[in-house]
């Protein structure tokens, strides 16, 4: 699964690439309305995040030591991930979705044209800042 979200991050990352080089170009009406619901996304996984992240502490198994064992399971797979890999765990697994979703949000907005005027404006903005400080 790992592997199947780098080869996403590295995809995304090379679409990225070719839409601010301006290879890969899209209507801007749909690239608008995929931007906006990947920012509706990521909004949805970051609160889905924080529910995992709650999860670390969970209640109401009982003392039986095989019950301890299972929550403590429970909390490692939302949380902290196993012994067979720290990595694997819902938090963990919800950021690599929130920089895939992130990547696809840039992506589209750069293939209409405004992440590179998005960054052309803060630079003017920072050279304006700057401008007397030599």
């Amino acid at each position: 699964m790992a592997d199947d979200m780098s080869g996403q991050i590295r995809r995304w990352q090379q679409l990225k690439d070719q839409a601010v080089s301006g290879e890969f170009q899209m209507d801007e009406a749909i690239g608008a309305a995929l931007r906006a619901r990947c920012e509706n996304f990521l909004i949805e996984l970051t609160d889905m995040k924080q529910h995992a992240k709650d999860l670390d502490h969970l209640m109401g198994y009982g003392g039986l030591p095989s019950a301890n064992s299972l929550r403590q399971k429970f909390e490692q797979k939302a949380n902290g991930g196993g012994a067979h890999d720290t990595s694997d765990s819902a938090v963990n697994r919800l950021a690599q979705n929130i920089e895939v979703v992130r990547l696809m949000r840039d992506t589209y907005a750069a293939a209409i044209g405004q992440l590179q005027a998005a960054d052309e404006a803060a630079g003017n903005q920072l050279n304006a800042h700057t401008e007397g400080m030599n």
